[in-house]
C-alpha cells in the first residue's frame, strides 16, 4: 500500500537549525556582555544534547530544559545567571531564523501537489517553531503542526505519537511515513508506534552512518542524504502498492 500521510520532522529536516543555532548563540552571547569561543559554544552543544535527551526520556519538561540550559552552562565556568532571562534573548534570535534545507520548498510543493497529506511533528517550543514555519513560508505545505511544547508530550514518546494519530483523519499506521533527522527521537519514536520511517541522514558518511546505527541499535525502514531522494522513495512504493492491487 502507497504512503499518504508524511510525517516531517522541522529542525535539520526542513530548516537548518545547526546553522541557526550558531548564529543565534553568538547574538545571545554578545547581547548578554559574554564573549563568544568556540570551547563555550561545543560546551553548550554537549550540555543542550544531554538536556534534550532527558527530555525526550520524559524526566523533565521542554520548558524546564531550555530555561536551565544557560544557567548549566555559565555554572559550568563559575558564574550564576538568570537561565530564563538568558533563553528569552536566545529565542528571540532563534525565532528569526530562516535558513533552509536545499530544495525544501521544490520537494513539499510537488508532494502536496501530488496529493499526499503532510503534517509536521517537532519538539520544541510552540511559539519558535510555528515562527519559524510561518516566516520561511513552509508552513502553506502542513495540514496541522503537532508541537510538543504544545500538546505537553515530545518524540519519542508513545503519549506524542497518540496524540498525532487521534487528530489526523483517517490515520493508518501502514499509509504514514516518519521523516527525520534523529534517530533517537523521530526514528525511534516512529518505530515504537508501528509507522514507517526514512532517517534524513545529511552531511554524514557512510562510516558514520554505520556506527550511529549500530550504536543506537534502530534501523530506520529508509535512508536518505538528500531530501529529493524522497520522492523517488515514495514513487517506488506506490508503484509497488498498485502492482499489488493489480492496476
Amino acid at each position: 500500500m502507497a504512503y499518504r500521510i508524511l510525517l516531517f520532522d522541522v529542525d535539520d529536516t526542513l530548516l537548518d537549525f545547526d546553522a541557526n543555532e550558531t548564529e543565534s548563540f553568538r547574538s545571545m552571547m554578545e547581547e548578554m556582555g559574554e564573549l563568544w569561543t568556540q570551547e563555550i559554544y561545543d560546551t553548550y552543544k554537549e550540555l543542550n544534547r544531554k538536556l534534550w535527551r532527558t527530555i525526550e526520556r520524559g524526566e523533565i519538561s521542554v520548558e524546564e530544559g531550555v530555561n536551565r540550559r544557560f544557567s548549566d552552562l555559565m555554572a559550568h565556568y563559575g558564574k550564576e545567571v538568570d537561565g530564563r532571562l538568558w533563553e528569552q534573548a536566545y529565542r528571540r534570535y532563534l525565532n528569526q531564523g530562516l535558513q533552509e534545507i536545499p530544495q525544501v520548498h521544490q520537494v513539499l510543493g510537488k508532494l502536496k501537489k501530488d496529493g499526499y497529506e503532510l503534517y509536521v511533528i517537532t519538539n520544541g517550543v510552540e511559539e519558535t517553531q510555528t515562527s519559524r514555519m510561518a516566516r520561511s513560508g513552509l508552513d502553506k505545505y502542513f495540514r496541522q503542526l503537532f508541537i510538543s511544547g504544545k500538546i505537553g508530550a515530545g518524540k519519542p514518546s508513545r503519549e506524542f505519537f497518540d496524540h498525532v494519530k487521534s487528530h489526523v483523519e483517517r490515520f493508518e499506521a501502514r499509509e504514514a511515513l516518519v521523516i527525520g533527522d534523529s534517530l533517537t527521537s523521530d526514528i525511534k519514536g516512529g518505530i515504537d508506534a508501528g509507522i514507517d520511517t526514512c532517517w534524513f541522514c545529511r552531511n554524514k558518511g557512510e562510516e558514520e552512518r554505520e556506527t550511529e546505527l549500530t550504536d543506537k541499535g534502530i534501523r530506520p525502514s529508509y535512508m536518505i542524504e538528500e531530501l529529493t531522494e524522497l520522492l523517488g522513495i515514495l514513487q517506488a512504493k506506490a508503484v509497488k502498492g498498485a502492482c499489488r492491487e493489480g492496476l
